[in-house]
């Protein structure tokens, strides 16, 4: 209870910023509470609680927001009266293709580290402080490879981006 008391306003500000639906936060914080109660005796040992929490209820709110935004791209589909063609999903899936290929091109102008590093921060969804631990670094320098990375993501997509136009 010290812990719900403790972390209830700071986690509802920090939800209400990932996703402005006030009882969909207010679900999810009670839900995170209840899933560790009932998970309390199987859990490993948490160092910073605060984190567990923020990292805990955005991966939640997240994964809540994906799955309302599908059920209602679903109905939408569903309701559509056009109906998407043969050619219009095989254009669709050319583009993801594309889009996939320019990543992995991306990725590849990085060092193993930063890729690790960027694979932690934006697929996994993790933290600066838990990939620092999982890395055995310092906070600090996760921050500075993921910026570097980033950059360097960002320099090689402008080149491309210019031959394309070119």
């Amino acid at each position: 209870m010290k812990m719900y008391d403790a972390y209830y306003q700071f986690l509802y500000s920090f939800g209400y910023r990932i996703y402005p639906d006030k009882e969909m936060v207010k679900d999810a914080i009670h839900e995170i509470y209840c899933e560790i109660w009932e998970k309390r005796f199987d859990l490993p040992e948490v160092r910073n609680e605060k984190s567990y929490l923020f990292t805990y209820l955005k991966r939640k709110i997240l994964k809540e927001a994906g799955m309302l935004e599908k059920i209602a791209d679903l109905e939408s589909t569903l309701t559509d009266e056009h109906a998407v063609s043969y050619e219009e999903l095989l254009i669709q899936s050319q583009t993801t293709e594309e889009n996939k290929a320019r990543l992995k091109n991306l990725l590849s102008r990085i060092s193993p580290a930063q890729k690790q590093i960027i694979t932690y921060k934006f697929f996994a969804m993790m933290s600066y402080e838990e990939i620092a631990e999982k890395m055995n670094l310092q906070p600090r320098t996760v921050y500075n490879q993921v910026y570097e990375a980033l950059k360097t993501m960002r320099n090689h997509f402008k080149v491309l981006f210019s031959l394309f136009i070119i």
